[in-house]
């Protein structure tokens, strides 16, 4: 799939529909949608990294099926997994 096609699938798309409308970052909206083609919403990915110890694309696509359909929500995963991943991160959830 190119790029033009992936800019294509994510217009096309609905908007979040959660409460922040906007999803301005990564774990500001749990109801949007990350992986638009099997429907994973950033709670579910989110909880596969903190709860079930996701550490790579592979990984979070055996658990969540997010990133398994056209791939163009890798590089958010990827992004996702930086960020949740983090020593700070790993730290706050195993306080919650």
């Amino acid at each position: 799939m190119t790029v033009l096609e992936c800019i294509e699938i994510v217009e096309v798309t609905e908007t979040c529909t959660g409460s922040c409308n906007n999803c301005p970052s990564v774990g500001s909206c749990g109801d949007r949608v990350v992986c638009r083609c099997l429907g994973v919403v950033e709670d579910t990915i989110i909880s596969a990294i903190r709860y079930r110890g996701a550490r790579t694309i592979r990984e979070l696509r055996t658990i969540t099926g997010a990133g398994d359909g056209c791939r163009c929500c890798q590089k958010e995963l990827r992004h996702y997994l930086t960020v949740f991943t983090s020593p700070r991160s790993l730290e706050l959830a195993s306080v919650s």
